[in-house]
Parts: structure tokens; sequence; C-alpha cells
């Protein structure tokens, strides 16, 4: 289930038409009507909005409950979050985003972009990232230093510390983060 259909699913549990849900999170309209449809990618901000109108946390919107033992996604089925200010994107897997013991994302950024800030994602100090990259060359900055790591190479870091990356290339880079803890 995508994030859209997820906030449609709450949306309709709760009684209320697009229209009310944008006015509960200072939103327009046409924007809900966007991320239900899967037009447009929601980001972090305004699925805290969201989360909030519907009185539910964040991570509710990326729930996904599994028949049995297992839940396949497919490549276009991963929720999708965006973040003010930056051209970053977290393609987010299986786990969601801020709850469970580990969660994962496939992280986009587009040629010479700069990472969303670490205070812009709530973890916990001595909750432990592992940082690979799966396509590029990028900057890793971690407590004042920056680590230059291409395809193929990773690093492990306390979340807590703050960092951020950055693309140096001229294509996109692709980084898969998981958080441990």
């Amino acid at each position: 289930m995508t994030v859209g259909e997820r906030l449609k699913t709450l949306r309709l549990e709760r009684s209320l038409q697009q229209r009310q849900l944008a006015e509960k999170a200072n939103l327009t309209p046409s924007m809900v009507s966007q991320i239900e449809s899967g037009r447009l990618t929601p980001s972090l901000h305004t699925l805290g909005k969201l989360a909030a109108a519907l009185g539910v946390s964040i991570a509710s919107l990326f729930e996904t409950r599994p028949d049995g033992r297992i839940h396949v996604s497919r490549k276009g089925d991963y929720p999708v979050v965006s973040f003010d200010g930056t051209t970053e994107k977290w393609h987010v897997l299986g786990a969601g985003l801020f709850q469970g013991k580990i969660r994962a994302v496939v992280s986009t950024i587009g040629r010479k972009g700069r990472g969303v800030k670490t205070e812009k994602v709530i973890i916990e100090p001595g909750q432990m990232k592992l940082f690979y990259v799966i396509e590029g060359t990028v900057a890793l900055h971690y407590n004042g230093d920056r680590h230059v790591l291409a395809a193929g190479e990773s690093a492990v870091l306390d979340g807590g510390i703050p960092h951020n990356w950055e693309n140096l290339g001229t294509r996109q880079a692709k980084a898969l983060w998981v958080i441990l803890g």
C-alpha cells in the first residue's frame, strides 16, 4: 500500500473529506488529492502535518501488514519521502521509517546535491547507522570530518552525532541507510 493509499484509508476511516483533512493539516485540497493519487511525493514536513491532522504517528502512514510471514515490496511500491530544501528522496524499505529495531531507506540525491541535515530526522544518540553507497561518489560529513566514499564502500556511525552527505558527481547518487536500535 502506498503512502497515498494509506492516507486515503485513514481519512475515510475518520469520515473526512479531502477538503476537511486539508483544512486540519493547513494544506490545500489539491495537495491532499495529489498525494492520495500518487501524483505528488510529500515532504516529511507535509507528512507530519497530515499525520497530526489524522491523530496518528508518521510511521503509521508507512505501515505494511504482511499476510503470513513475508511481505514482498516491488520496486514501485516503496513509499517515497522528500525533504524541503534538498533534492534528497528516501524510498522506505519494509520495516518502516521511525519504528522497529531495524529501519532501512534507499536515499537518492540529485547531481551535486546535499542530503537532509540530521536535525530534520529524529535519531537518538547511540543508534547506529550503516551507510552504504550504491551509486556515485559522495562525501559523508560526520562530526566535522569529511569522508569520500565511492560505490561499494560503507561506513558505520553513531546516528546521534551530526552528519550529512552530499553527491560529488554529475549524476544521481544512491545510498542505503540502515538504522539499528
